[in-house]
């Protein structure tokens, strides 16, 4: 068995909960990053709408953030549905496996030109994806 991971922005072990604020902390409802996703709105009965003025959010909750008695509410809605452990699961190439490959670019009609439909949204390692581009430019010659 491996060592326990520790998360790199609030040094919790894999196994533990994550410290309040923690930009690494999981949504228990959307499975999104807390921080970012609409949960702490929409779970408090808020009409959030990117495409609204203020986001549909009232415009000082929009710029100055849930009050603290609203935070606190939400706190507790996180709780009682069940706050998600840290695990650090690992960056998997889908085509040879090779864990945590180093990422890389390619434009988005390359992309879209060498890895079909279906498989578009999986992490590929350099190699396996220079394979495939060879592969495929070898059979249209």
């Amino acid at each position: 068995m491996a060592d326990k991971g520790i998360c790199h922005d609030c040094n919790c072990k894999e196994g533990e909960l994550h410290m309040p604020g923690c930009d690494m902390e999981r949504c228990p409802f959307c499975g999104g990053q807390l921080i970012s996703c609409e949960c702490r709105y929409t779970k408090l009965g808020f009409d959030y709408d990117w495409d609204k003025e203020f986001s549909g959010l009232p415009e000082q909750i929009y710029k100055e953030g849930l009050p603290e008695e609203l935070e606190y509410k939400f706190e507790l809605m996180l709780d009682e549905k069940g706050r998600i452990p840290y695990i650090q699961w690992p960056w998997v190439c889908g085509k040879c496996g090779k864990m945590h490959p180093q990422m890389f670019m390619v434009p988005d009609e390359e992309w879209e030109h060498y890895i079909q439909v279906s498989k578009r949204d999986i992490i590929l390692c350099e190699d396996c994806y220079g394979q495939i581009k060879a592969w495929t430019d070898e059979s249209q010659e």
